[in-house]
């Protein structure tokens, strides 16, 4: 029986172990390694092997990763289905379907170097110029209050396969991971100033809808690092 590194972590819960506070979310951190050592110590039978993380090695081709001057990363969802639709592709540099394939955007990144002549990824309101746009291909129908993910929720697949692009793309064009630098669309507004007519990607997740916004972001954040061996 093969597990993930999330349904480890709901097994050392359901047995009493604490992985922190943001529960099972796929991190392998400081928190769930103590779990396992007061597992181990402990001597209960868990009827499951350990799995740790795996290493994916790099996902993103180099070709999609022209060599120009970024600064920004903004992680998105379409607010569609679970594949990428035409106007995702228009929008997006990196789409990530629900089964975590990667999709390439038809602008290349390089296009975003400059906005003047309109023809760009335009995925971020009034801040497309050299930030780079991913977005999980979900969340149609979805519903910020009272909370309601629709029929294409975000799975924790494409949450861990975004971070994972981000952490590659964050090392090519040396952007840092902070909330200035590499954040959702949701957070361009609180954290930026620039209005973005409401949106809300990514600030809940559906597996874990009691996390608010800047526990979500952080999250993201972490993961982004955990993958950069940060």
């Amino acid at each position: 029986m093969t597990l993930t590194p999330v349904d480890f972590q709901k097994l050392l819960i359901d047995h009493g172990y604490s992985c922190g506070p943001y529960g099972a979310d796929g991190y392998w951190g400081k928190a769930t390694a103590g779990a396992c050592e007061g597992w181990f110590d402990d001597g209960i039978d868990l009827l499951v092997p350990v799995v740790p993380p795996e290493d994916m090695g790099n996902i993103v081709p180099a070709a999609w990763m022209p060599d120009c001057d970024m600064t920004y990363i903004t992680l998105h969802w379409t607010a569609g289905a679970y594949v990428a639709s035409d106007h995702d592709k228009e929008c997006y540099h990196i789409i990530i379907e629900s089964d975590g394939k990667l999709i390439r955007g038809d602008h290349p990144i390089s296009d975003n170097v400059s906005t003047g002549d309109d023809n760009y990824a335009a995925h971020t309101s009034q801040a497309n110029t050299k930030n780079i746009g991913i977005s999980c291909a979900c969340m149609a129908g979805a519903v910020e209050s009272p909370f309601d993910a629709g029929k294409y929720p975000l799975t924790e697949t494409q949450w861990r396969i975004a971070a994972k692009v981000a952490a590659e793309l964050g090392k090519k064009y040396d952007i840092p991971v902070d909330r200035t630098k590499m954040l959702s669309h949701g957070e361009w507004q609180s954290t930026m100033g620039v209005p973005q007519a409401g949106k809300w990607d990514i600030n809940r997740l559906p597996w874990s809808p009691g996390l608010d916004k800047s526990e979500v972001n952080d999250l993201w954040r972490e993961h982004v690092l955990n993958f950069s061996g940060g």
